[in-house]
């Protein structure tokens, strides 16, 4: 039997209708000089009603207790995006220059190529096609090999038995030094003579007596240049930085006569 009370929506709603009820009860009480069956199955009506509001509501205070939680949550989860929304804002302008790219941009050596073979093409209405070409082939040889970065997976595909406790950004540190030294050693080997000092001759002649048949072609520095052109100490941790370049194919050794050892750069 539907009744008032179970169809109300509000709790104004059901407080009318409990009272309406009860009103209705006191009337038939009075009319019959007592609680007849009728009044008592009424009761137990309202009763089994009054249950079923009190389920409901512990079960809407539960749904809100539920509902704070999930707020609360959600507020935190907020926060966390905000603070990883800065922290990859951070990163993007702060990109390290480590990255490794497809194609080696490090020297500027190449820039300069580059930049002149531009110039070539914006002054070619100017210059003779065989003057313009000349020109493109005699800067093309002045691009020095350098070693590009290595990737973190590459780093990780060394065993741990060569790389110790190398860390990842050492290694790429340490391919900053030797293409440095790659750029100075073969700058100086192009200076033109009557234009080099004294000094630097003594060291262009040095560089020319570590070149061999072995060597042509190739692009390459050794203990000594490494102390002249760079920061780097030859000390045990470097050592082991070589090999894992030797390892991921950025350098090759070529020994000899003696203790020489050349570290040239690969493509």
């Amino acid at each position: 039997m539907m009744t008032t009370v179970s169809t109300a929506t509000t709790f104004e709603a059901l407080d009318q209708g409990l009272r309406d009820s009860i009103s209705t009860l006191s009337i038939c009480a009075s009319l019959r000089g007592g609680w007849g069956p009728d009044t008592v199955l009424e009761v137990s009506s309202i009763a089994t009603e009054l249950g079923d509001i009190k389920w409901n509501i512990e079960h809407l205070k539960d749904s809100m207790t539920r509902a704070k939680q999930d707020l609360k949550y959600s507020v935190k989860l907020k926060e966390k995006m905000l603070n990883l929304s800065k922290r990859l804002d951070h990163m993007k302008t702060n990109l390290p220059h480590h990255l490794p790219t497809n194609k080696s941009t490090g020297s500027s050596a190449s820039a300069k190529v580059k930049e002149e073979v531009n110039n070539a093409k914006d002054n070619k209405e100017n210059v003779s096609p065989q003057k313009t070409l000349n020109n493109q082939n005699k800067s093309a040889t002045k691009q020095i090999t350098i070693i590009e970065y290595i990737t973190v997976e590459e780093f990780e595909s060394v065993p741990k038995y060569i790389r110790g406790r190398l860390q990842y950004d050492q290694v790429n540190n340490i391919v900053d030094q030797i293409n440095k030294t790659l750029e100075a050693k073969y700058t100086l080997l192009r200076k033109p003579r009557a234009k080099a000092s004294d000094v630097e001759m003594k060291q262009i002649t040095a560089c020319k007596r570590q070149e061999n048949n072995e060597t042509k072609g190739l692009y390459f520095v050794v203990d000594e240049d490494l102390k002249r052109w760079s920061s780097l100490k030859l000390d045990p941790a470097v050592r082991s930085m070589l090999t894992v370049l030797r390892t991921l194919k950025r350098l090759r050794e070529v020994r000899g006569p003696g203790s020489l050892v050349r570290y040239a750069a690969l493509l």
